[in-house]
């Protein structure tokens, strides 16, 4: 008996498997999955070293240097700011070294990085490969999410790379 009132309409469907779902997003990141998004880091900061690397790399390693901050501040694998900072910073000089060259000002050219550039920026990509390690998918997921919003609010420019095998797109985040 209604008493007079209409029914209740549901107004989310259910979902039809919601333990699937749950498993999803509290299961830890598959190790596949972590070489899969760690390789482009990998790739970009070995360009850096070379002495060849280009704005594309140099973005690539901020964005990740972002979402270890990102992680950081959730509180899920804390401890690490300091670390972070210096790479932070690291990727600062490099970026105005590479804009500032003679003749060249405002155009990105390849610098070699110093010794203490590149043991900030290897530690801080250890530590994140640690960070995405801990981490469940649904908390990475949360993670990229607050870096891509506190990117967005800061008047940094967030870049969608292009589509992959995973459904999950990754971001290139820099302020």
């Amino acid at each position: 008996m209604t008493h007079g009132r209409k029914p209740r309409v549901v107004r989310f469907p259910a979902h039809i498997n919601a333990m699937t779902t749950v498993k999803a997003r509290v299961a830890l990141t598959a190790a596949a999955d972590l070489a899969e998004v760690t390789a482009p880091i990998d790739q970009a900061f070995t360009a850096m070293r070379q002495a060849v690397g280009s704005e594309q790399d140099w973005v690539q390693l901020c964005s990740a240097i972002n979402v270890a901050q990102s992680i950081e501040k959730q509180g899920i694998v804390r401890g690490i700011y300091g670390h972070l900072h210096k790479a932070e910073l690291a990727l600062q000089a490099i970026k105005q070294r590479a804009m500032d060259q003679a003749g060249h000002i405002g155009q990105w050219r390849a610098v070699e990085l110093h010794i203490d550039e590149i043991e900030a920026i290897k530690e801080a990509i250890l530590l994140h490969r640690y960070q995405l390690k801990n981490l469940s998918t649904g908390e990475a997921a949360r993670a990229i999410n607050s870096a891509i919003a506190e990117v967005r609010s800061t008047g940094g420019v967030v870049m969608q790379a292009p589509a992959r095998i995973n459904p999950q797109p990754q971001y290139a985040l820099f302020a």
